[in-house]
């Protein structure tokens, strides 16, 4: 019997959303984001989010181009709602892409997840920027 792409996406990613207080949640991810996984993620950060929010990626092992689509939605729908976003991230595997692109420039990406759950809800949201993560030169 073939397994489903949600069945197999289950086994290469978990991603979890954690209410941490009224106004900030964490969604931890930890495993593979590629582009069959990548729903997993995409509808974590689709549901009805706080304020501020804290994306966890400190347990990510591989991080495709899908994973930083995924995350430059879920930065401009930050910004297109005022609210506040940070991504955990320390790995060179996620690291890499975040910096090769500039996302780091546009969100605060903290190496521990308490450095996170405290900038956070003290940062402003995500600035005006043009469309895409264009790399840097």
């Amino acid at each position: 019997m073939r397994e489903t792409t949600h069945q197999y996406a289950e086994t290469i990613l978990a991603v979890r959303t954690i209410p941490w207080r009224h106004d900030l949640a964490i969604i931890c991810a930890a495993g593979e984001i590629d582009t069959g996984s990548v729903g997993l993620l995409q509808q974590a950060l689709w549901q009805d989010l706080p304020a501020g929010l804290v994306l966890d990626l400190s347990g990510v092992t591989f991080f495709g181009s899908a994973g930083l689509r995924a995350i430059e939605v879920a930065v401009s729908r930050a910004r297109a709602e005022r609210r506040r976003i940070g991504i955990v991230a320390a790995a060179r595997p996620v690291l890499r892409p975040l910096r090769i692109f500039g996302v780091d420039a546009w969100v605060g990406v903290y190496p521990i997840l308490a450095d996170a759950l405290r900038e956070v809800p003290l940062s402003p949201p995500p600035p005006e920027r043009p469309a895409g993560f264009e790399p840097r030169s």
